[in-house]
């Protein structure tokens, strides 16, 4: 399954792929801007810390979750 990463726009909110996330710009204090990959915008109505700090959550437990499938593909833990 694809995990999505929930952002609160002005509008609602919008769910991105958090590996399609090129970068993400401050506007103000309370609002960024997300780049996504194909020339894609979203105008986020949070900070870009919280943004940030949640795709970077996500890249932990995606690098974890590598982690282990590495270990039971080398026959180091349960299959």
């Amino acid at each position: 399954m694809i995990p999505f990463l929930v952002v609160k726009t002005r509008a609602g909110f919008s769910y991105i792929r958090p590996d399609r996330v090129l970068a993400v710009n401050t506007a103000d204090a309370g609002e960024c801007v997300i780049l996504l990959t194909h020339g894609v915008t979203i105008a986020a109505a949070e900070p870009a810390e919280d943004v940030v700090a949640r795709l970077e959550a996500e890249a932990r437990q995606e690098e974890d979750a590598e982690a282990t499938r590495e270990t039971r593909n080398h026959g180091h833990g349960p299959r």
